[in-house]
């Protein structure tokens, strides 16, 4: 009989399609806001939430990963 393959989740040092993405969104809203060339102001303002809601968001994930550390030291 064949043994099912089993799928593990990413590895914590393995960068993710997701991790990618959010690093390029960050570095592409940073150029944006700190260009010297004059963008039209709804481009600069999408760009600043756009690096506000990635700060945000890498906040709530550290929090969760700190958790997940606590619980497991817990056990």
């Amino acid at each position: 009989m064949k043994e099912a393959k089993t799928v593990d989740l990413p590895k914590e040092r393995e960068t993710t399609l997701y991790d990618r993405i959010k690093k390029t969104l960050a570095v592409a809203s940073q150029l944006v806001i700190a260009s010297p060339v004059k963008l039209p102001p709804r481009v600069v303002l999408v760009a600043k939430y756009l690096a506000l809601a990635l700060g945000v968001l890498e906040a709530v994930e550290s929090g969760v990963r700190k958790a997940e550390g606590d619980a497991d030291e817990d056990d």
